[in-house]
């Protein structure tokens, strides 16, 4: 294995780097700023391989045009990603009461009086425990959490309560191993709290197994992990659910005690509804967003502002255009 280290203005221009010349398979190991250059600096680890030519990465592009307020415009968005007529008027009435804000500010203004935010403190020493269905991306989203710790030099562990399915330990082992990230595997609950007796000083993820929210043996099973570990749990949903679903499994899950969700793959989804009806049903708070299947790109803090830009930016203009021209017709 072979380390490196790239600067930037920005940590997404480093990051632009670290991907153009190591490819996606990079890891990063840290991240901080030179206070003599005022820099920031990203030491990357990749395995050896000859070195490729260097390419140097755009400038990112760091501001936003002015978009004015369009109550039509927002009208459409919200049918595109099927928001319930409730909430869609509920979210055009707040945002409308600030119009004299860009459409970004305004529908993250109405987002922030429905919704709470609750970003993950990496600095804890409690436990989190990620939960929630098969497939939502609860594994990648463990590791990414135990990397920022890293990259703030702390330890970090990943603990997987899904050792027994095929391949999930050398998946694990295969992203754990390059950013230094310690792993165990806890055969059930009680081995689980055994792991956890001793008091570790620094982050700890714990990665559950995929579970059906409506078998009631599976709840009872996660239930008690959740209780002998004495972890935080936190659902992990994965975006372009159906709304009213995710809203579901969200009062659902709550009723285990979580009080914070992740929302992943944004990136591959175009109907967020569901980003918002889960939380808003169950009184979630939004803790992070994951919006790349790179495991250098971590957990983004949940804001109001990222999730309405999600919101605005994935709806193609020619759709919007039909919808709002459709309803002018009505």
């Amino acid at each position: 294995m072979r380390l490196k280290i790239y600067t930037g203005k920005t940590i997404a221009q480093a990051k632009d780097k670290v991907r153009a010349e190591l490819g996606d398979d990079a890891v990063i190991v840290n991240i901080d700023h030179d206070k003599r250059t005022g820099l920031v600096r990203i030491t990357a680890a990749i395995e050896n391989r000859p070195d490729p030519e260097p390419i140097e990465a755009p400038e990112p592009v760091s501001t936003r045009p002015f978009q004015r307020f369009d109550a039509g415009h927002l009208a459409a968005v919200l049918r595109y990603h099927g928001f319930p007529s409730p909430l869609s008027t509920r979210l055009q009435t707040s945002a409308a009461a600030r119009q004299d804000s860009d459409m970004v500010d305004a529908l993250a203004l109405a987002i922030d009086d429905l919704v709470k935010v609750q970003p993950i403190d990496i600095a804890s020493n409690r436990p989190i425990l990620l939960l929630g269905a098969p497939g939502q991306g609860k594994t990648l989203a463990a590791v990414r959490l135990a990397v920022e710790a890293r990259s703030l030099d702390r330890p970090a562990r990943v603990i997987t309560l899904d050792g027994k399915a095929a391949g999930a330990m050398e998946q694990l082992r295969a992203f754990c191993g390059p950013a230094e990230v310690d792993m165990a595997c806890a055969d059930d609950a009680a081995h689980l709290e055994r792991l956890l007796t001793p008091l570790y000083e620094g982050f700890t993820v714990i990665d559950s197994m995929g579970i059906n929210p409506y078998a009631l043996s599976d709840i009872e099973l996660l239930a008690y992990a959740v209780k002998r570990s004495g972890a935080e749990p936190i659902w992990v949903m994965a975006a372009g659910a159906d709304s009213l679903e995710a809203a579901e499994m969200a009062e659902i899950f709550a009723s285990l005690g979580v009080r914070r969700m992740i929302v992943t793959r944004l990136d591959a989804s175009r109907r967020l509804a569901a980003t918002l009806t889960a939380p808003i049903r169950s009184r979630l708070a939004l803790a992070g967003f994951s919006a790349s299947p790179y495991l250098a790109d971590l957990i983004q803090p949940a804001s109001p502002m990222t999730l309405a830009e999600f919101l605005l930016d994935k709806p193609d203009p020619t759709h919007i255009a039909r919808i709002v021209q459709e309803k002018a017709a009505s």
